[in-house]
């Protein structure tokens, strides 16, 4: 598959301006591009708002309304919620005059107006008396959803009365449990006055922009409702790449009946220590559930009994320890002597930070051609730098560190997430990266994807235990190529973890419960191709 099969270009915002323009060549065109960005917000953001509670009938809606497009996107998307929910409650405020609004922005407002709340905010209304105007609206119960329609991309500051009292207003009113934006936070970096709207997601349509997905929180979490600009697949100049789900399409299709065990790879996991068996437990696991033919554990031998007790399915290989509890590196024959069987080597779930783990962890990338995985404790520098020695013919190193770990092995000062360092940084040692974070980074050198699925259910440890079992199971069925087996474990594991918070919230989970979610993803039937996170 092409990486335009399963991404989306990530583009500046003049490229953003300058590719909608050659795209929606008439008022027809925009409209049409209007009601397909309101109705796929409106479906999302009823999925989201499932990570806090069930939906309720009598959902009561709040949109602050602008005169540009973002407030026609909003009007429609309160449209829409209100075909879905009929007994639901929306109030529109708005900021001008019909009159004043943008000519799509007060089509819309006439095609909706109807069962709508309308109250006009006045140009001198302040903080105190916008809070009242909202608990008149909704009777002092507060909103179940606020929808920020005011300020688009194409916003210059400073910002204008009455919205500069309106967005304080609204961020300082705690009577409401979701808070979401039209394509960006209205005011977002608005320097003259320092605020801006504060959302808990932000619904971006049609082409995702870099801006977007800066991984500094000051979107929320960003959801990409895809309108159809690129089926055509027009020019762009563009590095970058947001995922979606058709990169799992492969996983949802039924497997050739003349296959077995052998088709689907051997992955290889070097992990765990006295002290810390969960992470390499989670990490097989993962694996097994990942779709790989073959799964073999190589384990302190004190622990080898009881973890193949809980998963039968896996091989284990008992490894003498040290006094500490760890793998003990003068044995790494063990591994090598088996080593012509696997299709990948994952290496450090559960090791422990000390020599003897480097030391297993440098053998390995330095003595095993097939792919290698470098997770948690194996994420050294010594390591790294052997990867940059590596011989021609060798499979790749790939590394899964969270920042703190990538500050240490890329050796900088501060976190630094940005893109062009991840690239400089992978082309330095010769290395594939997988930078996890609210946003997570997949980077070969040349190319960066971005997998933006998950959000902060993943927030616990052994949420990259089971991400690295499940690449590793990816990577070593790999039909295709390391960057899109890559890129299929981290739109799964994101998209199973997303319908764990909406099955049981954020909060009470076990990490583990991502695992019995996997299934459910790729056997999902309302998995819809055209609207993506």
């Amino acid at each position: 598959m092409k990486i335009s099969a399963f991404s989306r270009p990530l583009l500046s915002c003049e490229q953003s301006r300058m590719l909608e323009t050659s795209i929606l060549q008439d008022e027809a065109a925009e409209w049409l591009a209007m009601h397909r960005a309101g109705s796929g917000m409106a479906r999302l953001i009823v999925q989201d708002y499932e990570e806090l509670r069930d939906v309720p009938q009598y959902l009561r809606i709040v949109a602050l309304i602008g005169k540009g497009h973002n407030g026609g996107d909003a009007m429609l998307a309160c449209g829409q919620l209100l075909d879905d929910f009929p007994r639901a409650r929306v109030a529109l405020l708005l900021t001008c005059d019909v009159a004043e609004m943008k000519p799509l922005a007060a089509r819309a407002y006439e095609q909706i107006k109807g069962p709508f709340e309308i109250h006009h905010v006045a140009a001198n209304a302040c903080v105190e008396s916008i809070q009242a105007l909202l608990d008149e609206v909704s009777m002092n119960e507060g909103f179940d959803i606020c929808l920020d329609g005011l300020l688009g991309a194409a916003f210059a500051p400073p910002i204008r009365e009455p919205m500069r009292n309106l967005i304080q207003a609204v961020n300082e009113y705690e009577k409401i449990c979701l808070r979401a934006s039209v394509d960006l936070p209205s005011g977002r970096g608005d320097l003259c006055d320092m605020i801006s709207f504060q959302p808990d997601f932000t619904y971006a349509a049609g082409i995702p922009k870099d801006i977007q997905y800066a991984g500094d929180g000051s979107c929320g979490r960003v959801r990409f409702v895809d309108l159809g600009f690129f089926d055509s697949e027009p020019s762009v100049e563009c590095s970058e790449f947001l995922l979606n789900s058709s990169v799992l399409d492969p996983l949802r299709e039924l497997r050739p009946a003349d296959v077995d065990k052998r088709s689907f790879g051997h992955l290889y996991i070097v992990g765990g220590s006295a002290y810390m068996p969960g992470a390499l437990l989670m990490a097989v696991q993962a694996a097994v559930r990942s779709g790989v033919g073959l799964v073999t554990a190589f384990v302190p031998a004190s622990l080898a009994p009881s973890l193949a007790a809980q998963v039968p399915e896996a091989m284990w290989i008992p490894w003498p320890e040290t006094d500490k509890g760890t793998l003990d590196p003068d044995v790494i024959h063990l591994l090598l002597e088996r080593i012509e069987k696997a299709t990948v080597v994952l290496v450090g779930p559960g090791m422990g930070l000390d020599r003897n783990t480097e030391r297993i962890a440098q053998d390995v990338v330095s003595l095993v051609e097939v792919p290698v995985i470098c997770d948690a404790d194996a994420l050294c520098s010594r390591v790294v730098e052997l990867a940059f020695k590596r011989k021609p013919h060798f499979g790749p190193v790939v590394l899964t560190p969270h920042m703190g770990e990538y500050m240490r092995i890329a050796k900088l000062g501060q976190a630094d997430g940005s893109s062009a360092t991840l690239k400089q940084f992978c082309k330095s040692y010769k290395v594939m990266t997988l930078l996890k974070g609210p946003v997570t980074r997949i980077c070969d050198g040349e190319t960066v994807l971005l997998g933006n699925y998950g959000g902060p259910v993943l927030s616990r440890g052994g949420s990259g235990d089971i991400l690295a079992g499940l690449v590793g199971g990816m990577l070593a069925q790999n039909h295709t190529g390391a960057m899109e087996a890559l890129a299929r474990g981290v739109v799964l594991h994101g998209l199973a973890a997303e319908r764990v918070a909406r099955r049981y919230g954020q909060v009470a989970v076990h990490t583990t419960q991502v695992l019995d979610f996997f299934s459910e993803e790729l056997r999902s039937r309302d998995t819809c191709k055209r609207i993506i996170k």
